[in-house]
């Protein structure tokens, strides 16, 4: 079962409907709802993770069919969140995090990621993301 999404951040910065997406967001991918994540971005957003690199909606939902097809769970646990503004209108996040998965085989991997997010607001204040790149670590460095 996912855990719960919460993160640190500063909360005079980090505008609270944005705060709400990233945990919708990774609620989402985490509990396999492919569409409502798909539902996070915007039509033409861009998504970049190492050597893939799509654009747009229906990429994203084959994309992430695609990375669910060997695993069985997922769980992303956000550590902290950076905003650049805010908190009117954060429109661009750096966030840190891991990631553990178990594989249809039972076997399990866990990767340390750093990531940014851009997001557009829309008429009604809500957000969604237009450009989102995930800078993954397979080996971190331990202190």
């Amino acid at each position: 079962m996912p855990s719960e999404k919460v993160f640190q951040c500063d909360d005079a910065i980090l505008n609270p409907a944005v705060k709400a997406h990233i945990a919708s967001l990774y609620t989402a991918v985490d509990s396999k709802a492919i569409s409502a994540w798909v539902g996070h971005f915007t039509e033409d957003a861009i998504f970049k993770k190492g050597a893939t690199n799509v654009q747009g909606r229906g990429p994203l939902e084959a994309l992430m069919h695609k990375s669910w097809s060997t695993l069985a769970a997922r769980d992303h646990v956000v550590y902290a969140v950076f905003p650049f503004s805010g908190p009117n209108k954060t429109e661009e996040v750096m966030l840190h995090g891991q990631s553990y998965n178990t594989y249809l085989d039972g076997t399990t991997g866990t990767f340390t990621w750093a990531a940014r997010m851009h997001f557009t607001y829309q008429p009604d204040d809500s957000v969604l993301i237009d450009r989102y790149t995930i800078i993954v670590d397979t080996e971190p460095a331990t202190l």
